[in-house]
């Protein structure tokens, strides 16, 4: 079985600390299922910046394009919640890991 490279954007602001811990828990996915990817932080600075991306809120992460949680709504300058996290600022490590084996 091939292995693709997986193209993975994590979406933040300083301003939210959770994204550090979104950063965290996506590497021990990936480590743990031996996987290759492309990671990409980027810091989304104003709303200006946001415009265009799919952003629903710090930390936002992107596998292929692809929002983890398929937001498709408005822009938000906010930290994100994770409702399927016991509404942490973070998605859950099986997210991360469907999110990824799916992509």
């Amino acid at each position: 079985m091939e292995n693709k490279t997986i193209k993975v954007e994590l979406l933040y602001f300083e301003g939210c600390p959770s994204y550090k811990r979104a950063w965290a828990d996506l590497l021990d996915v990936v480590v743990e299922n031996n996987l290759q990817i492309i990671a990409k932080p980027i810091n989304i600075e104003s709303l200006e910046k946001a415009e265009g991306l799919v952003f629903a809120g710090s930390p936002t992460i992107l596998v292929n394009g692809q929002d983890l949680e398929n937001y498709n709504g408005e822009t938000v300058m906010a930290c994100r919640i994770y409702q399927e996290n016991d509404n942490n600022g973070w998605p859950s490590k099986d997210l991360l890991k469907r999110g990824l084996l799916d992509g």
